[in-house]
């Protein structure tokens, strides 16, 4: 008889099996093992975080923020950058299953409405003329965040299978049990935060019942090769390829310095025309901006 975890892995390589489901399953093995840290997870993805500060790294993104003219359209917002920053900066708190049906084929545009007292203090800057503004974004952002999910259940999974822990049916023995307790704690941890690194050497960013804000500096080094990677492959215009590779690299020589959000700012405003190439490393790139 198959196993509860071979039957998630068969499952999380399956792309018709939606992310809710296999978080069902997931609650169900983690239940069945008393693994109470991805018990937590699962219930966060599939009724929501309560909270910005609870939602994850992959779940937070830079949006573009817009004012809409009446006669002009969308148009780009000026003023102070902090505060357009701190309003274009997201925080994805919808469950799972709102997600999923948001993102559609991963090709258009999402837009929130901004509260109103923060469009009068960045009417401020414009003048004092007063237009409703919205938060742009693309929805390929909502398909990496099925993504990293499912590709942080099938880790999960198989960790669980290495040690040993496959159960039979939706059961397990006391033994995987056990076993269970000591590998779960290394793949998920605080709202399925993976752990990278071992436990006391280098780029080791363990985080337990706490939010993980720091940032991995090889892990940067790779985002941003893999960005020109993706860039040179996946932009066949030349002209918007070139200048493209031009603002990665100096994104790469600023990072920590106000050049940086220039830079950031005008690779997102290639993200409606390139969004499957950029959106899977803009959260990464947006955590460089605090």
């Amino acid at each position: 008889m198959t196993g509860l975890v071979e039957e998630i892995q068969a499952k999380v390589l399956d792309k018709n099996v939606s992310i809710t489901e296999l978080l069902r399953m997931v609650k169900l093995a983690a239940s069945k093992l008393q693994l109470t840290d991805a018990i937590e997870w699962v219930d966060h993805e599939l009724r929501g975080y309560p909270t910005r500060d609870s939602v994850p790294e992959y779940r937070r993104t830079m949006g573009e923020l817009k004012a809409h003219n009446p006669m002009r359209g969308p148009i780009p917002v000026a003023g102070d950058q902090g505060l357009i920053r701190k309003i274009s900066e997201q925080f994805i708190t919808e469950p799972i299953s709102k997600v999923e049906a948001l993102c559609g084929d991963g090709t258009g545009t999402l837009i929130s409405k901004v509260d109103g007292e923060l469009t009068a203090a960045i009417a401020k800057g414009n003048y004092g003329i007063h237009m409703d503004m919205f938060v742009h974004m693309s929805a390929a952002v909502f398909v990496d965040i099925q993504e990293q999910v499912r590709n942080q259940i099938l880790d999960w999974a198989v960790s669980l299978e290495q040690a040993g822990v496959r159960g039979e049916g939706i059961s397990f023995s006391m033994e995987e049990k056990k076993k269970a307790a000591d590998v779960a704690s290394s793949v998920i941890h605080n709202y399925g935060v993976i752990h990278n690194g071992d436990n006391s050497g280098n780029q080791n960013r363990m985080n337990v019942n706490a939010s993980d804000n720091s940032t991995n500096s090889l892990d940067i080094d790779n985002t941003f090769q893999n960005l020109l990677l993706a860039v040179q492959e996946g932009v066949p215009n030349a002209e918007h390829r070139e200048e493209m590779i031009e603002i990665i690299k100096t994104m790469k020589e600023t990072k920590g310095t106000s050049g940086y959000v220039s830079a950031f700012q005008k690779l997102v405003g290639y993200a409606a025309d390139y969004a499957t190439v950029l959106a899977p490393f803009i959260p990464a790139l947006s955590s460089l901006l605090s």
